[in-house]
């Protein structure tokens, strides 16, 4: 899925890397981001924020509006009633901007975080993680990720350190998590813990009626899951 783009200001650092020019006309390339299936939300989130800088340019080039916010500056620095309405004019102004940041703050962040989750999940899903704790794991990572200013995801360890991997920058990358997570839990591996001595699923373990899904954290909910399936977690109490 390809999306046209008129400007190019705007665009995180980790979204450049997939844009080319065709025809004079910058193209985003969506596919070599995430699967297809997790391209709607993306694109969508993509437009509107175009939608939303095609809305502001009415107001003139980024020049034209610092020069006109100048003005009201200077005259509200006078005194009487002209004065009194450039200050009225420069406190919506910046009311109404600092609206429109903080909303558009808040998409970039969740496009950030969608496009790295979905990235785990592929990873996770190379590591050899079962369908079944993909979800699952992909969740309880995410809350390890952070992003640099360009967008770049940034992996930390457990407990808050940057983490060491094999990224360019010696930093670790979403592979290194997501292998980091399918070790840490091999009964959600394909063929995991089969002769190794490991514990089989089903091999004991809590009783399905003596927990709540509400006292598990997600490394227990991923592990009875994978000893007693699916349907038995459905059937716990709340």
């Amino acid at each position: 899925m390809k999306i046209e783009l008129t400007d190019l200001s705007g665009l995180p650092e980790g979204l450049k890397t997939v844009v080319s020019e065709e025809d004079g006309k910058n193209t985003l390339d969506l596919s070599k981001l995430m699967v297809a299936e997790d391209l709607t939300g993306l694109k969508s989130a993509l437009q509107k924020e175009r939608a939303n800088a095609q809305a502001w340019a009415k107001y003139g080039t980024p020049e034209e509006v610092e020069a006109k916010i100048a003005d009201l500056e200077s005259a509200a620095k006078g005194s009487g009633k002209g004065a009194e309405e450039a200050q009225a004019k420069l406190d919506a102004m910046k009311a109404e901007y600092e609206g429109k940041l903080t909303g558009a703050t808040e998409r970039l962040n969740n496009l950030m975080q969608a496009n790295a989750s979905a990235t785990l999940k592929a990873e996770l899903a190379k590591a050899g993680v079962i369908p079944e704790g993909i979800d699952m794991l992909a969740q309880f990572g995410s809350q390890r990720v952070q992003f640099s200013e360009d967008g770049t995801p940034k992996v930390l360890t457990s407990d808050g350190k940057p983490m060491i991997g094999s990224g360019s920058d010696h930093g670790a990358t979403l592979s290194d998590l997501a292998k980091e997570l399918a070790g840490s839990i091999p009964h959600l591996v394909k063929d995991g813990g089969q002769g190794g001595g490991g514990k089989q699923p089903g091999s004991g373990g809590t009783p399905t009626g003596a927990v709540k899904r509400s006292t598990m954290n997600h490394v227990q909910k991923a592990q009875f899951i994978s000893e007693h399936g699916t349907d038995a977690y459905q059937k716990l109490p709340d």
